[in-house]
């Protein structure tokens, strides 16, 4: 009965010593998950902040340059300096600015476009490496804990054969004693 007993609280403590350890590497996962999705946050943050700013600085550069034409457009109308050649020559050019203008985003957009591709995979790459040297540690932590595991589990079943041995060999030695006994007083 005592040792029943002792192998239900062994067992207990054997429970408790894994839960608390279950728990502590659960919260250290969690803890890392938060500081990558806290970093993978701030990026995409900042890489909507750029855009913007892009978008906008595109943006202004457009209408500094038609505010700018139609100023000279007026200024040229104002003082009856247009003749209808330099009023087509003026088409014509705005005409070919307006052409080069798209020609000039469309290159920018492919520009913005792989240099957001290479900071994006330079940024994986850079975060990709503390993650996959967590991942081994863990792994090799797993091992380590898994092997003192086993070794714990070995010891003990090492253990109770040992005292289960040395039970049947009381037991033997007291039945020989009382059939000895026994013979000794059938002999008498």
């Amino acid at each position: 009965k005592l040792q029943t007993e002792n192998n239900t609280k062994q067992w207990y403590s054997a429970v408790i010593v894994q839960a608390a350890y279950r728990g502590m590497k659960a919260r250290q996962l969690l803890r890392e998950k938060h500081k990558a999705a806290i970093i993978i946050q701030s990026t995409y943050r900042m890489y909507r902040q750029y855009c913007l700013y892009q978008n906008l600085q595109w943006a202004t550069k457009i209408i500094q340059e038609k505010y700018r034409a139609n100023k000279k457009k007026h200024k040229a109308l104002q003082h009856n300096e247009l003749k209808a050649e330099t009023c087509v020559q003026a088409s014509f050019q705005d005409m070919k600015i307006k052409k080069l203008i798209q020609e000039q985003h469309q290159t920018s957009i492919i520009i913005q476009k792989h240099c957001k591709a290479f900071k994006i995979k330079k940024h994986y790459l850079h975060l990709r490496e503390p993650v996959v040297s967590i991942q081994r540690r863990y792994r090799k932590l797993t091992a380590v804990h898994t092997q003192a595991v086993i070794c714990i589990q070995s010891y003990y079943r090492g253990f109770k054969v040992r005292r289960d041995i040395q039970n049947m060999h009381l037991a033997a030695t007291q039945i020989q004693s009382f059939y000895r006994m026994h013979r000794a007083k059938v002999d008498y």
